[in-house]
């Protein structure tokens, strides 16, 4: 027996796909013209594929039910409406249909509901054409491509789903392209600024914050990941901590954004920042670092606009960057240090791969110092040192 598929469950001659739909759990079996597919290696792996991709539609709000699964029961039942359904009405029901985590809903919520149903015409979806898409977007006042990425990317999942209901032939938003997003580079603070930023936040604010700020800042961890640990994933005697959950827009959920949790060590300096915490918020329990303006958890907004942080920034003449790089500080110290990045890829929830996309300059950087030192060693130990008058000494 290979290793556990998630999602599909082996019966003695047939596949199993196992998923959430509209709130319950359900199950289906994995047919080919009307037969069950036998649970072979091959098919096993083919189910696995076929199972993300179903959880995948669900999310974005396209799963045809009838489409994927014709043989099944439950496939008249899940089928969309039909007629001459209007754009209000369909958009709410993609939203409905959305299997997201509550923050990234109320997202899409005000997305459709303060841009798409101001500017498109609550109209029959049969009548809505490209340009009706095309001028919609152009009325927008985009901060960024990223922007309007992502409300294109939201209208073309609601008429997708109206595609897939078979209540039109074709997505209006066929054609319009993604702009390109430029990646914001990490930009971490240098060492001093560091010091100057946790010796200024000790001379004028509560304790907890120093705590948390310099936690943050040699463990790396996402703002949403540290506001939500908690202390029974505390273990002082092995120095590290079980990162599992994160606090989006004040809204708890039971994963990290990679959705896999990972056990983070300890250094010395985040050690004392989380024993001096004990003393503020351990005997009660629940979450480690509290907000000492309201005697109780941070909440995610007020954090990431918090005043402690743009004030002492301000004070000091150091550069204004986002509370999150803090994040980048720790990484650009470890691998300048020399830390492996394939460690620090997994003590910070990154891939390897994305890892060393993002943080490739540091990298780079650190091999570059290192190479340069041991050719450094390599001239000293071997070739004679020259005088001035080119003597040998």
């Amino acid at each position: 027996m290979g290793p556990k598929l998630s999602g599909v469950e082996i019966r003695e001659s047939s596949i199993r796909l196992v998923f959430g739909y509209q709130g319950r759990q359900v199950k289906e079996t994995v047919t080919v013209n009307g037969a069950p597919l036998p649970p072979t290696p091959a098919n096993l792996k083919y189910a696995a594929r076929l199972v993300a991709e179903v959880k995948k539609q669900i999310r974005c709000g396209v799963f045809d039910y009838a489409a994927t699964f014709p043989d099944s029961k439950r496939a008249p039942k899940a089928a969309g409406p039909t007629g001459d359904e209007t754009f209000f009405a369909l958009i709410d029901r993609w939203h409905a249909l959305l299997e997201l985590k509550k923050s990234t809903k109320d997202q899409y919520r005000r997305h459709k509901d303060l841009f798409w149903k101001v500017h498109l015409p609550d109209k029959p979806i049969k009548a809505f054409v490209h340009s009706d898409i095309k001028k919609a977007l152009m009325q927008g006042t985009w901060k960024s491509a990223k922007s309007r990425n992502n409300q294109l990317s939201l209208i073309r999942g609601v008429f997708e789903l109206a595609v897939r209901d078979k209540q039109i032939a074709a997505n209006p938003c066929d054609g319009l392209g993604y702009g390109k997003v430029q990646k914001r580079k990490p930009d971490p603070f240098t060492q001093d600024e560091v010091r100057l930023i946790l010796a200024e936040l000790t001379a004028r604010y509560p304790e907890p914050i120093v705590n948390f700020v310099q936690f943050q800042f040699y463990t790396g961890l996402r703002t949403s990941e540290a506001i939500a640990l908690d202390w029974n994933n505390v273990d002082f005697n092995r120095k590290e901590i079980l990162v599992d959950c994160a606090l989006v827009y004040d809204e708890e959920s039971d994963s990290t954004k990679t959705m896999v949790s990972r056990k983070v060590k300890l250094n010395s300096e985040a050690m004392e920042a989380v024993s001096r915490q004990r003393a503020f918020t351990y005997l009660a329990g629940g979450k480690v670092f509290s907000d000492p303006h309201y005697n109780a958890p941070w909440l995610y907004q007020r954090i990431t606009n918090s005043s402690f942080w743009k004030t002492t920034l301000k004070r000091l003449g150091i550069r204004h960057r986002r509370p999150y790089n803090t994040r980048h500080t720790y990484a650009s110290l470890a691998l300048m240090s020399g830390a492996n990045a394939a460690y620090m890829a997994k003590q910070m929830g990154h891939s390897t791969e994305m890892f060393f996309k993002v943080y490739a300059d540091w990298i780079d950087g650190a091999d570059d110092d290192r190479e340069m030192a041991k050719i450094e060693s390599a001239i000293k130990q071997f070739i004679p040192e020259i005088s001035p008058e080119g003597k040998k000494s």
